[in-house]
Order: structure tokens, then C-alpha cells, then sequence
């Protein structure tokens, strides 16, 4: 589905086959139906016998103690965007499903957010896909999937996130999708969008396991999730079939196995000590020869992120069925040493981390080897009069929460001091302090921590 045209004919063809296949007492032989696993515990059975839509779970139906959590909350039903599945499909097997015809629209008890082709709010012009071809404002407006939960007695130790997402194509399209749950970015779910590039028009399973520092987002009983890109004008539609909030989720029933290696994008050498993660459900780090393997990663599409200080992380897409193996090369690409280098990751990815400055332990005191970078920082600026930026400091999750706010926003204007001092005008740069928030790794390790201390800049609107 990479342009108008190849959309336009599906959306015609499609329904004819369909009905064709409605039609057919043959047709559901040839259903597609997934192969069984060939581990044990890929194996495991699911809590229902899935042959219709009726054996899944309702919309916004909260299950106990159930296979897969303590507590499970669902928005939306599993219905494969309307189009059904076919006779004993299991989506969270990792298994494709056929490929559903286009335009859609929502039912009267769909929930909102769902089942709906939605385009990112940043565009504009006319053209696009052929989700934007067929669909129109306000119609297609992205908007939040919402769920109000009570956790009762159960302790909120961990959570996670499965999203059936649909047309996702961010690398065709140049889109930077943004997830925000309750008003604050998900870093690793924003990744993890930006990395597909789905195309059929196919439906897949993600999934999510958020950080410890996210947890506090929930225990409100309250969640909304935003998925757009509102900065952009490009034409990306996409759609989304149900989420799932697991909380305190049990052992993964549907798993594989993800190996690879990881590599300079210049140089082709291998890369030592990368941390690499799927979706924060499974973690290691490259060995000498820039080798790793992840274990009992969630079937699905499972988006593998390698990140390692002093380079830009990148996160490569692997189409992972239930009991198999998958693997994937990831190239990290050098960061920026050069003001034009800063341009233009800024440009390619509306924010840059800078891992180049530093600081006294527990300070707010720049370090001397921090000037080289922020002389490119401050060339960057001499050199686009009009540029803006927000600057914005983050610390790994040692020490209390308030204390890590007040460092990190005293951090931030640290470094904007150091650039008005300079000649910049203050009204330039906005400084910000984020603390523990918005971690971009897992804190449990002294690589995950090294990366969550870093000051970002991003450009202000």
C-alpha cells in the first residue's frame, strides 16, 4: 500500500472477493489459519475456544486472574476492523491475517478510536494513501482510545500494553508518530510506530511492557491513549482494532525469539555493549562481536531498538510468529559531531538526544569536556537565526522523584546559560526539566541508566 493507486484497486477488487468468498460453501477451507507452535509454551491453550467474534472478550470488558494478567482492560472489539477473522485465527499468535478491504467505518458500539481509519492531524494537502484518499476530516481525525478501570485490591506492579494496529507506514511516508498515554509521551511506543511500515492492508499485534517510572500514569483508574503526528504534513492513515491494558501481566503464552547483531552504519564493525529491547519485553546487550539474542519476545510485530551512548538508536521491524525465529541487523548510525550533522537529525527526527554533555555527579555543574558539543549546539543556532529550541534535561531513576525534577530542570538552564552567555537570545531557548519521566530504557541497568541521563533538544513552535 505504498501509493494511491495500489489502494484504489484494492478498495475496488476487494469487496467483490469478499463477497465472492461469503458466498463460496468452500471458502472456509481456505481460511488462514496459523500454524500450531512449536514450543510448549507457545503451545499453552487459550482461556476460550476463538471461532467467532462472540468468543472474544466484549469491549471494555475487564478480565480477572485470566490467562494473560492479573487484571486485563480491553477498548474495542476483536473483530479485525469489521472484516471478522477467519475460523479459529488467533491474532496473538503473531499469525497475518488476510488482507480486508478499505474504506471502513466504525459500527454504533465500536468504540471510539477504533475500527476507524484515522490520518495524522498534521496534514493538510490533498493526496496521500489510500486511507487519506477515501476518508476526510473531521471524520478521520485522530482521537484517543479511552478506558476508565478499577484496579480494586490488586497492587499495580507492572503493565503492559497490546495495540492491533493497521496501516502503520511511517518510513514510507516520513511520518513521526508521537503516543502520548494521559497526556505523556511513551518514548518506546512512539519508536516502535515510527519503525513500521505495514502494508496488505494487514492488521498486526504489538505489544509494550511500560517502565516502572510510567506506572504512576495509571493509578488514576484512567487511560487515554493518543496516537498521531501533528507537526507533518504527510498523508499516513492508519487504524487501530483493540488495545489491551495487562496489568501485572503473566508469563507471555504466544512467544519467539529474536537474534541479530549489531553494526557501526559507516563502518560495518561490530558494535559492543548496544542495549537492545522489544518493546521493553525483552532486553540484553551485544557481546564482543556485536551479537544478541532475545528470548521469549511476545509474537507479533516485534520492533527491536539497539541504543548505545554516542549513537543514533535504531529500531528494525521483525514479523515474529509464535515458536519460530526471527532475525535482524541493526545499524546504529554515529551521532551528530557537527553542527550540520545536528541539523540534520533535527530535521529527520524533530529532536536529537545530546549525549556530549556533562555534568559534576548530582550537579547541575557543566563539565569542560561538555564545550565541544555545545559549540555545535551553538553554532546550529548562529546558523538558523530562527530556530527555537526547547532544551530539555532527563536523569535515570537514582534518587527521589522530586529531586531528579529539580536537577534536571536546573541542568537544562545550565546549558541555556551557557548559550546566552554566548550571545544567544534567551527567548530562543526554552529550558525544561523532566526528571525520571520519560525514560528511553529500562533504569535496572547501569546501560539502560546511562542513556536516561541526557539533555535533548528539540525544536519549539
Amino acid at each position: 500500500m505504498k501509493n494511491c493507486t495500489r489502494h484504489m484497486l484494492l478498495a475496488c477488487v476487494l469487496p467483490l472477493l469478499l463477497a465472492c468468498a461469503k458466498q463460496s460453501p468452500e471458502a472456509d477451507a481456505d481460511a488462514v489459519v496459523p500454524q500450531a507452535p512449536t514450543t510448549t509454551e507457545a503451545a499453552a491453550p487459550a482461556s476460550k475456544a476463538v471461532t467467532s467474534e462472540a468468543d472474544w472478550p466484549a469491549p471494555d470488558e475487564t478480565e480477572k486472574d485470566g490467562p494473560d494478567a492479573e487484571l486485563m482492560f480491553q477498548i474495542g472489539d476483536m473483530d479485525n476492523f469489521g472484516f471478522g477473522f477467519p475460523s479459529g485465527f488467533d491474532p496473538f499468535t503473531g499469525a497475518s491475517t488476510p488482507v480486508h478491504a478499505f474504506p471502513f467505518h466504525p459500527g454504533d458500539k465500536d468504540a471510539d478510536g477504533t475500527d476507524r481509519i484515522m490520518v495524522v492531524s498534521g496534514h493538510r494537502d490533498a493526496g496521500g494513501d489510500g486511507y487519506t484518499g477515501t476518508t476526510a476530516r473531521p471524520d478521520n481525525q485522530p482521537r484517543p482510545l479511552r478506558v476508565a478501570f478499577d484496579l480494586g485490591n490488586v497492587e499495580l506492579r507492572s503493565a503492559a500494553l497490546q495495540i492491533f494496529v493497521d496501516d502503520f507506514q511511517a518510513p514510507s511516508w516520513g511520518t513521526r508518530f508521537k503516543a502520548t498515554l494521559n497526556g505523556t509521551e511513551l518514548p518506546m511506543l512512539g519508536t516502535t510506530l515510527n519503525a513500521l511500515d505495514q502494508t496488505g492492508p494487514i492488521g498486526k499485534l504489538i505489544t509494550l511492557q511500560l517502565l516502572p517510572e510510567q506506572l504512576p500514569l495509571l493509578r488514576d483508574g484512567k487511560l487515554a491513549l493518543l496516537i498521531d503526528d501533528p507537526e507533518h504534513d504527510v498523508a499516513d492513515g492508519f487504524a487501530i482494532d483493540f488495545v489491551r491494558l495487562l496489568v501485572n501481566p503473566k508469563p507471555w503464552r504466544y512467544i519467539g525469539t529474536v537474534r541479530g547483531r549489531a553494526v557501526d552504519k559507516h563502518s560495518g564493525e561490530a558494535l559492543a555493549g548496544v542495549l537492545v529491547s522489544a518493546g521493553n519485553t525483552s532486553e540484553t546487550t551485544t557481546d564482543a562481536e556485536g551479537h544478541f539474542t532475545l528470548e521469549r519476545v511476545p509474537a507479533g510485530l516485534a520492533v527491536v531498538s539497539g541504543s548505545l551512548a554516542g549513537y543514533l538508536a535504531d529500531s528494525k521491524p521483525v514479523d515474529l510468529v509464535a515458536g519460530q525465529t526471527g532475525e535482524v541487523e541493526l545499524e546504529l548510525e554515529p551521532s551528530g559531531k557537527t553542527a550540520d550533522d545536528l541539523g540534520a537529525q533535527l530535521d529527520k527526527q524533530a529532536h536529537v538526544d545530546l549525549y556530549g554533555i556533562y555534568f559534576d555527579t548530582d550537579k547541575a555543574t557543566l563539565k569542560p569536556e561538555s564545550d565541544d558539543t555545545l559549540n555545535q549546539v551553538l553554532v546550529l543556532l548562529t546558523a538558523r537565526p530562527q530556530l527555537r529550541l526547547r532544551v530539555t534535561g532527563h536523569t535515570d531513576a537514582q534518587g527521589s522523584d522530586a529531586h531528579n525534577l529539580t536537577l534536571s530542570q536546573q541542568r537544562a538552564e545550565a546549558v541555556v546559560a551557557w548559550l546566552t552567555d554566548k550571545g544567544i537570545a534567551a527567548d530562543r531557548l526554552l529550558p525544561e526539566g523532566d526528571g525520571e519521566t520519560r525514560p528511553v530504557a529500562s533504569n535496572a541497568t547501569e546501560e539502560g541508566r546511562a542513556l536516561n541521563r541526557r539533555v535533548e533538544i528539540a525544536e519549539a513552535k
